[in-house]
């Protein structure tokens, strides 16, 4: 006697405590399908919860994230995850999709549209769907072109690099030092020099940088700084590595703007790549790295490769 099978496709809440471990995994098996960063990252999703700028992340967030499953209508059970959705108040989306999955992405695609309407009530007029896409996603792009999205701006540059490089020497100007911050420790200066770069790190507190040290991909050796001759930090780079998938990412890096054409950057970030080495990393990326000249000479002349832009799709709800 034959058993029909029946199949259909599921969505869930998501909650950061019960599920968090299953959606890392889920991101680390896409990576190892398609050895490439369509999808979210691991560091990219826990970084939600645990990045130190911005604001507190609070359990009813958990409620932008959805996690969508095949399920077994026969056995009345979940067989495994096919997709991650994120979707904001603000228009701001991703969407991560197993690659033997992509026929099912049109239909989450909608429904996060008519999510982001319902989010935003009768508050506004319209807002800013987004949706951030490599340049060479051609399925992901022809999808969101025929659902009248616009391609609009340049998110950054997908920067790889491969992890049997060497990693260049450096040499650092009279009275600098390198090494790592220590949270407790270096909070005033920490914050400082990255709000120079980045000005939404002006609401970062203690509390939300003891966090960040909490998170599995934080290690404290890989948080670099260039310390200059009164002490104050001068430039840094942090390399998150996840446990799970190895995947390595340079998030943040940057350069006071008093102590730039120093060569502090490429020092951070090769003092990074060599303490990153015993991590024995599966990859090492900068995902959304400045699309600047400046960045790319920087990010060439220590082993990354550019492969190519990530660009903001938009559409108006």
């Amino acid at each position: 006697m034959r058993v029909k099978w029946f199949m259909a496709i599921m969505m869930r809440d998501y909650h950061w405590a019960k599920d968090f471990e299953s959606v890392r995994g889920f991101l680390t098996d896409i990576y190892n399908v398609r050895k490439a960063y369509t999808n979210w990252i691991p560091t990219e999703l826990e970084n939600l919860k645990f990045g130190p700028g911005g604001t507190e992340y609070l359990d009813e967030e958990d409620e932008y994230l959805k996690v969508w499953e095949a399920f077994d209508e026969l056995q009345q059970s979940a067989l495994r995850i096919i997709a991650v959705s994120y979707t904001k108040p603000s228009g701001d989306c991703w969407l991560s999709v197993h690659p033997n999955y992509t026929s099912a992405a049109r239909e989450m695609v909608l429904w996060m549209q008519n999510r982001v309407k319902e989010m935003k009530g009768d508050k506004v007029e319209e807002v800013k769907m987004k949706l951030v896409v490599d340049d060479d996603d051609e399925e992901r792009i022809l999808l969101l072109s025929d659902l009248g999205f616009k391609k609009g701006e340049i998110e950054g540059d997908r920067q790889v690099r491969p992890i049997d490089s060497p990693v260049p020497t450096y040499n650092l100007p009279e009275g600098y030092t390198i090494r790592n911050a220590v949270i407790e420790k270096d909070f005033l200066k920490y914050r400082e020099v990255q709000m120079t770069v980045f000005p939404h790190i002006v609401s970062m507190s203690m509390e939300l940088l003891q966090l960040y040290g909490t998170a599995s991909f934080y290690q404290e050796d890989l948080d670099i700084v260039a310390v200059d001759p009164d002490g104050k930090f001068a430039a840094f780079c942090t390399v998150r590595i996840d446990p799970l998938s190895k995947i390595a990412e340079l998030e943040p890096v940057g350069t006071h703007p008093d102590h730039r054409k120093r060569g502090l950057a490429k020092a951070v970030i090769c003092e990074g790549l060599k303490r990153l080495e015993k991590h024995r990393p599966s990859a090492v990326v900068i995902l959304g790295a400045a699309p600047t000249d400046g960045a790319r000479q920087l990010y060439e002349s220590v082993g990354f490769v550019n492969e190519g832009a990530r660009h903001y799709w938009l559409q108006m709800v």
